[in-house]
C-alpha cells in the first residue's frame, strides 16, 4: 500500500485537495472494480485520457503505449460518491438555524449567509476528501442555482445541482428565521399565480428541480396552490422534489407527480398504494436517516464536547471549530431555551422513527423503487462531506447489502441530480470520477472509510491518515 502512496506523491500535494495536470493517459491497473451499475470487475483495468474514461475493463483491455500506468493490485475502485440531499446555507452547527436555536446575539446570519455564499472551497475540500464528488442542493438561496456551473468549472469541487429556494405553506414570519434582509431561501407559497411564476423564474434560471416544504394537506388553499406549482413544474420540464414526512403527505406528493421525496417516511409503514405510486413515479427516495441523529448530538454537544470521528481530517474548519467550542455556548442559550427537553424529545424521535425509518427502507428498496444516499449535510450535526459515511452505514443496518448501497451512493445520486449521463458509474465516456479504497466495500460499507485517494474529472488527489 506503501508504494502506492509514494508513487502518488509527484502527482498530488499531500495537504487538501489541490489538484495535479493529469498525464495525456493515464492507466490503473489491477484494482477490484465496482462500476456503480451492481457489476464488478476483477484485476480491472481503466483508462483515462483528460478527464474521461476512455476504456474499462479486465486484464484483457489493450493498454496504449505511453501510458502512464498505476498498478494497484489488492486496491479496490467504485465511482465517486454521490451525496443528494445537502445544504450549503448550512454549517452544520445552530449559527444557520435561528429557528431551531437563535444565537443571533452572537452570529450575525446575513454575514454568516454572504460568507457562505462567496467562500465555498473548504466545503467543497471537504465533500472531496470524503470522496464525494457530486452533491444535490436541495434548498438554498438563489445563489445556489448559480454554484452549479461555478463548481462544474472547478476540478477541486464536487458537481452540483441546486433547486433553489423551498417553496412552502408555512407563515412568512415564521419562514423568515431561514432568511436574510435581502433574500430568502423559504418563500411563504400564497397562491397558485405566484406559484408558477416563481417555478418558471427558477427554472428559467436553471433550477434542477422545485423544492416544497411540507404538504398541508388541511389547507385547501395552500393545496390549490401546490397544484398550480406541481403543473407548472411538469410544463417546465422541471421535477418536484417534496420534503413529506408522514405516509399522507408523501401519497399525496406522488399523486402530484413528484420525482423526488427527500426525507422518509416515518409515521407509520409504507402501504402498497405508496409503492404502486412511487413506481408509476419512477421516483429517487432519499431516507436522510441519521439527520435526527445529528441534531440529538448537536444538542448534547452543549453540555460535553463530541467526540467526532474525522479520520481523514475531511471537516471544514467552521465545523471543527464549532466541535471545539460547542460548549461555550451553553450558558449563551435563549433563557426560554430548555435544553434537557429538547434533548429528551429528539432521544424519542430517534427512537422511536428510527425503526419506522430504517423497515420502510428496506421495504421500499425491496420493492424495486430507487434509492439514494442523501444526509441533509448542513443541518446541525450533520457536517459535509464526512457524514455520508454514517448514511451508508445506517442503511446498512437497515438490511440493505453492501453491494446495493454502492449502487445507491453512486448511480442512483447522479439519477436524481439528472447527471447520469456524465458520471455516477465507471463506463467509457463518462467522467473519471472515482475513489480508491484499501478494503473492499462490497463486503461491509464502513470499508468507504478507507478510502485513499479520490479523482474527479481526471484529477487525482490523496486522502492521508496523518
Amino acid at each position: 500500500m506503501k508504494k502506492l502512496f509514494y508513487f502518488l506523491l509527484c502527482l498530488v500535494f499531500i495537504c487538501g485537495c489541490t489538484q495535479n495536470k493529469p498525464t495525456d493517459v493515464l492507466v490503473l491497473k489491477n484494482a477490484t472494480i465496482y462500476n456503480g451499475k451492481g457489476d464488478v470487475i476483477k484485476n480491472g483495468i481503466i483508462i483515462i485520457q483528460g478527464s474521461t474514461i476512455l476504456e474499462i475493463g479486465d486484464k484483457t483491455v489493450t493498454i496504449p503505449k505511453g501510458a502512464e500506468i498505476i498498478d494497484i493490485t489488492g486496491q479496490f475502485v467504485t465511482p465517486g460518491l454521490i451525496d443528494a440531499h445537502i445544504h450549503f446555507a448550512q454549517t452544520g452547527f445552530f449559527d444557520a438555524r435561528p429557528n431551531v436555536v437563535d444565537l443571533r446575539d452572537y452570529f450575525d446570519f446575513d454575514e454568516l449567509q454572504d460568507d457562505l455564499k462567496n467562500n465555498p472551497q473548504s466545503y467543497y475540500d471537504a465533500y472531496l476528501r470524503s470522496g464525494v464528488t457530486g452533491v444535490y442542493d436541495v434548498g438554498g438561496f438563489l445563489w445556489s442555482i448559480t454554484r452549479q456551473e461555478e463548481a462544474e468549472n472547478n476540478e477541486n469541487a464536487p458537481h452540483v445541482a441546486a433547486s433553489g429556494p423551498l417553496l412552502s405553506g408555512v407563515d412568512q414570519n415564521r419562514l423568515d428565521y431561514f432568511n436574510t434582509s435581502d433574500a430568502k431561501q423559504m418563500v411563504y407559497l400564497s397562491s397558485p399565480e405566484m406559484g408558477r411564476e416563481t417555478v418558471r423564474q427558477y427554472s428559467n434560471l436553471g433550477s434542477t428541480g422545485i423544492k416544497i416544504w411540507g404538504v398541508m394537506l388541511k389547507d385547501s388553499s395552500f393545496m390549490k396552490s401546490l397544484r398550480a406549482v406541481a403543473d407548472e413544474t411538469h410544463n417546465q420540464n422541471n421535477k418536484l422534489i417534496v420534503h413529506a414526512t408522514s405516509l399522507d403527505q408523501a401519497k399525496e406528493a406522488l399523486r402530484l407527480g413528484a420525482k423526488i421525496l427527500v426525507h422518509s417516511v416515518e409515521d407509520k409503514e409504507v402501504d402498497e398504494e405508496f409503492i404502486q405510486l412511487a413506481l408509476k413515479n419512477d421516483i429517487i427516495y432519499l431516507p436522510t436517516i441519521t439527520v435526527t441523529r445529528g441534531y440529538l448530538e448537536a444538542f448534547k454537544s452543549f453540555k460535553e464536547k463530541w467526540d467526532f470521528d474525522d479520520a481523514h481530517n475531511a471537516m471544514d474548519v467552521r465545523a471543527k471549530t464549532f466541535l471545539e467550542t460547542s460548549t461555550d455556548y451553553l450558558d449563551k442559550l435563549p433563557v426560554d431555551f430548555n435544553l434537557e427537553e429538547r434533548i429528551k424529545r429528539f432521544e424519542n424521535y430517534v427512537s422511536q422513527d428510527e425503526p419506522i425509518i430504517l423497515q420502510n427502507l428496506k421495504k421500499v428498496h425491496d420493492a424495486g423503487i430507487k434509492v439514494a444516499v442523501a444526509t441533509d449535510a448542513g443541518n446541525p450535526g450533520t457536517f459535509h462531506g464526512v457524514s455520508i459515511y454514517y448514511e451508508m452505514e445506517m442503511m446498512q443496518k437497515a438490511g440493505i447489502e453492501p453491494k446495493e448501497i454502492i449502487v445507491m451512493a453512486t448511480q442512483n445520486g447522479a439519477i436524481a441530480m439528472d447527471r447520469a449521463d456524465d458520471f455516477g458509474t465507471l463506463e467509457k465516456g463518462k467522467f473519471a470520477n472515482l475513489i480508491i479504497l484499501e478494503k473492499d466495500p462490497a463486503i461491509d460499507i464502513t470499508n468507504f472509510r478507507s478510502i485513499t485517494h479520490v479523482m474527479r474529472t481526471g484529477v487525482m488527489n490523496s486522502i492521508y491518515n496523518e
